[in-house]
């Protein structure tokens, strides 16, 4: 097992020492063995959230439940570059409930011209509301807002499925539809294509609406 951090020990011992609780080897070890894995940073934030819902030492499980349910919160710094899109109407934009929130308040001082403050602002904002979605156990929402630019669409949804905020079957229901393959075939024929070319693209069409395979002379 990997050594006991001072990061965590910080986190634990302070859980200990807030709680009144005589800290010991045996208690750290119990903790390190169950939530020394997770991010420290969600360690933290489940600490956080603990003290101010609860008069009582955190068992191993109550961390974990948090910590758990944080798992797909992204962190302030990745919250602040999705929001920043809403800047330009643009850009598609796909966010939490937390993070349109905290850009609602960020983004009256975007507008006038501080973009530093406005991302101190969203970042107090989205961290205080991510505690408080963890501390009730509010479910992760995610929508999209659509931008003007199909372009920007495209690479916005698709940026949201790698970093998993969007499912590939959801993700699909906002991409651009293929065009419709009879739409294309009749438009090659309106720009021009030779007579053969025209009797191949008929026995294509054929083949496809009938299902069997048509062969024309060249």
């Amino acid at each position: 097992m990997a050594k006991i951090t001072d990061e965590f020990l910080a986190v634990i011992g302070g859980l200990l020492d807030l709680y009144g609780q005589q800290a010991s080897t045996t208690k750290v070890n119990i903790y390190w063995s169950t939530v020394g894995q997770y991010p420290i940073e969600s360690l933290r934030r489940a600490a956080n959230v603990w003290v101010r819902k609860s008069q009582f030492m955190p068992k191993p499980a109550d961390l974990i439940k948090l910590m758990d349910g944080s798992n797909n919160h992204l962190s302030s710094d990745e919250a602040w570059s999705i929001a920043i899109l809403a800047s330009n109407e643009n850009n598609t934009v796909v966010w939490t409930n937390e993070i349109a929130k905290a850009w609602a308040q960020a983004e009256i001082v975007y507008r006038n011209g501080d973009k530093i403050g406005a991302r101190r602002t969203f970042i107090n904002a989205y961290e205080r509301m991510v505690d408080e979605s963890m501390m009730y156990g509010r479910t992760i929402e995610v929508f999209v807002s659509l931008g003007s630019d199909k372009e920007k669409r495209t690479d916005a949804i698709n940026h949201a499925v790698f970093t998993g905020l969007l499912t590939q079957d959801r993700a699909n229901y906002y991409l651009p539809k293929p065009e419709n393959s009879f739409a294309m075939l009749e438009c090659k024929i309106k720009q021009g294509a030779s007579n053969n070319s025209m009797m191949h693209i008929a026995s294509i069409k054929q083949m496809l609406k009938t299902g069997r395979v048509c062969v024309t002379a060249s």
